[in-house]
């Protein structure tokens, strides 16, 4: 069954991928951060502890996230189909590519450390996306 993006269960495929998958996301290093994903005007948490995706959730504000990924869902359906065909996003559609030319993907943070976790943890977060290659997604909606 396919699986729609944007939704909750589009996040919570992907994070039990992070299980699945424990020994890529190991390799990376680990991961402590609570961050937003907002696609047009939906906001979802996810929140990695160590090495996986801890849990996902659907949002009405981003109190308590470290920062937030916001992009209109044309951009991330853009993302997630390179990430479809290709395995993983193409170099014009990561999230360092989307965040620093052209202002397509906004980085928004209350802090300098909630900034800084997006530079850090970048690769956990984009193969967290890239994760995506292993699901059945629906971006017609």
């Amino acid at each position: 069954m396919s699986i729609p993006f944007p939704s909750l269960d589009f996040f919570e495929g992907l994070r039990e991928r992070t299980t699945e998958d424990a020994a890529r996301f190991e390799k990376l290093g680990t991961c402590d951060t609570s961050f937003g994903v907002r696609v047009g005007k939906q906001l979802f948490g996810v929140h990695f502890e160590v090495y996986e995706c801890a849990r996902v959730e659907a949002r009405r504000d981003a109190k308590g996230l470290d920062f937030v990924l916001t992009a209109e869902p044309a951009l991330w359906k853009s993302m997630l189909r390179g990430v479809l065909a290709y395995g993983g996003a193409d170099a014009e559609h990561t999230l360092n590519t989307l965040s620093h030319l052209g202002d397509r993907m906004t980085v928004e943070y209350d802090d300098a450390e909630g900034h800084d976790k997006f530079y850090r943890f970048m690769a956990t977060i984009q193969e967290f996306f890239d994760q995506a290659r292993h699901l059945d997604v629906d971006l017609s909606n």
